[in-house]
């Protein structure tokens, strides 16, 4: 069997990037993951209402149902004024039993109304 047979240098130097590499992409995963926690948290929110429901299938890994629907809410532009929108957003799956009329919270994008972070549902008063 043909081996390659490396410089010691090399060799460590492969070695090194087998470890620094791994670290290097952990940590750039960990600050995206830390710049997206950190909007959420600062970000102001909003409340959006449920306009439409309705189930889609579409194929990621095989065949999947996930649930759309119609949200509309208001944000706040960078100039101070308020600004009514609506869009569609996939919301989650059938199994999480959304309704026209529930509300969630979000956090909207500030330049636009087609993106926002959806929080989670506001849960009604018994």
């Amino acid at each position: 069997m043909l081996r390659k047979k490396y410089d010691v240098q090399v060799s460590r130097e492969l070695a090194a990037m087998q470890i620094v590499l791994p670290l290097a992409g952990l940590a750039l995963l960990m600050a995206i993951l830390g710049l997206y926690h950190w909007r959420l948290q600062h970000f102001e929110r909003s409340v959006a209402t449920i306009d439409a429901v309705w189930d889609t299938e579409v194929n990621r890994r095989g065949t999947t149902i996930i649930t759309m629907d119609q949200l509309s809410f208001s944000r706040t532009a960078p100039s101070g004024e308020l600004i009514t929108c609506s869009h569609q957003f996939e919301i989650g799956t059938p199994l999480d039993g959304f309704k026209v009329g529930d509300q969630i919270t979000i956090v909207p994008a500030t330049g636009t109304c087609q993106r926002a972070d959806i929080i989670g549902r506001i849960t009604p008063l018994r």
